[in-house]
């Protein structure tokens, strides 16, 4: 017998999402966060491998104490196995062997994805040398009971010596909870 097929309830978590964000600024799909951030996902290859536009399904600003506002990208899944994808050593996955990207866990995964798109505002934009990524995760287990998953990923970028660009994973932690982000002041469109 054929093993049934579990539909997505990805909106239904980016709802989810939402309510935990009320009262916040956020961007969805459509919506432009900034003109650099959104050139910054277009000049990236799409999470999908070709050209196009990178669409997070939320896009935030975060601002610190320190006066520093870092764009938050947050990607969404709706499926059990859809959340994180990671290597042997426990780092996201998403490079190959040889080194290129691998699109298919950066698509399928959230963590992946919004990975995927905290390092493409990283280096490809000017102003926003590091960048957080949430991912979310969420489906009905056995007991029919809702189960979600989140992970944050802090990204951010330096340079060496060569000029060379190179992204680097230095926070990386988990909680069940989104949390309720401080109200930010908006950067110019």
């Amino acid at each position: 017998m054929p093993e049934k097929s579990v539909r997505s309830i990805e909106e239904q978590i980016q709802d989810l999402a939402k309510k935990q964000l009320a009262g916040e600024k956020y961007y969805l799909k459509t919506e432009p966060i900034n003109s650099e951030i959104e050139n910054a996902l277009k000049k990236a290859p799409s999470k999908s491998g070709g050209f196009g536009a990178n669409i997070p399904n939320i896009k935030i600003f975060l601002e610190t104490k320190q006066m520093r506002i870092i764009p938050v990208m947050i990607e969404v899944k709706g499926k059990k196995g859809n959340f994180i994808k990671l290597t042997a050593d426990g780092k996201v996955d998403n490079k190959k062997k040889d080194g290129a990207e691998n699109f298919t866990n950066v698509n399928k995964y959230a963590v992946n994805g919004a990975v995927h798109y905290a390092n493409a505002i990283v280096e490809h934009s000017i102003s926003y040398k590091e960048a957080v990524a949430v991912g979310i995760n969420g489906y009905y287990d056995e007991s029919d009971m809702l189960t979600t998953e989140i992970d944050y990923d802090f990204i951010e970028s330096f340079i060496k010596a060569q000029n060379k660009l190179l992204i680097k994973d230095v926070i990386k932690y988990k909680n069940k909870n989104l949390p309720k982000l401080p109200s930010v002041p908006q950067p110019p469109r």
